[in-house]
């Protein structure tokens, strides 16, 4: 399971890969760039597994791995004072993260 903490401080878990396919390319390249902790330090599990194919689809820009588009919608009825074009509203599309977080249980000694 990943915990990634956003810079807004707020956390989000993940349990699979593959939920990672619904950020944005954006995100995946500012995900690499953060510090990036594991207890496992043989560099065998399945964090440092993807973390290093992470590092490839960024070098390659994601030639392999599916991303998500953030979705550009133009308001026709407003404009910006300064440029005096239409303005433009970038939505991000909701992340396919865990809503249900296993915790585990402390076990009496």
């Amino acid at each position: 399971m990943w915990l990634i903490t956003r810079k807004s401080g707020h956390k989000e878990y993940y349990a699979k890969e593959s939920q990672f396919e619904y950020w944005t390319q954006i995100d995946l390249k500012t995900l690499f760039r953060a510090p990036y902790y594991d207890p496992d330090l043989s560099k065998k599990g399945r964090g440092w597994e993807f973390n290093s194919r992470l590092e490839k689809e960024v070098r390659t820009n994601f030639a392999t791995m599916k991303t998500v588009e953030p979705i550009v919608r133009r308001n026709p009825g407003v404009r910006d004072s300064f440029t005096k074009r239409t303005v433009k509203s970038i939505i991000w599309p909701p992340t396919d993260k865990e809503k249900i977080i296993p915790l585990t249980r402390k076990f009496e000694k």
